[in-house]
């Protein structure tokens, strides 16, 4: 079991390799290490990971198809079970 991979890509990963799934992960990362109580505004992840709004708003529409990512309010956030994989395998070593 250890050996294998999960059993494929999830809706709406971007395929490994390309930009989109670079966004995603480093949208996911932000969202998950040292997330914002409410969440976080597109306008914000977008100047704090130097990205553009439309890249943004594309890599969450991914990650939240994928069950990732949420939006309330207008704010992105990780979703309860990924901070709960983030507490028990920090992701941010």
């Amino acid at each position: 079991m250890h050996a294998h991979r999960s059993a494929g890509q999830p809706p709406g990963v971007a395929r490994p390799g390309s930009l989109e799934f670079e966004h995603q992960r480093r949208i996911l990362l932000e969202l998950a290490v040292d997330p914002p109580p409410a969440g976080s505004p597109v306008a914000a992840l977008a100047a704090e990971l130097e990205l553009t709004a439309a890249e943004v708003e594309a890599a969450a529409r991914g990650l939240e198809r994928a069950g990732v990512a949420e939006r309330r309010r207008g704010l992105l956030r990780a979703t309860r079970p990924v901070l709960a994989v983030e507490a028990l395998w920090p992701l941010g070593l």
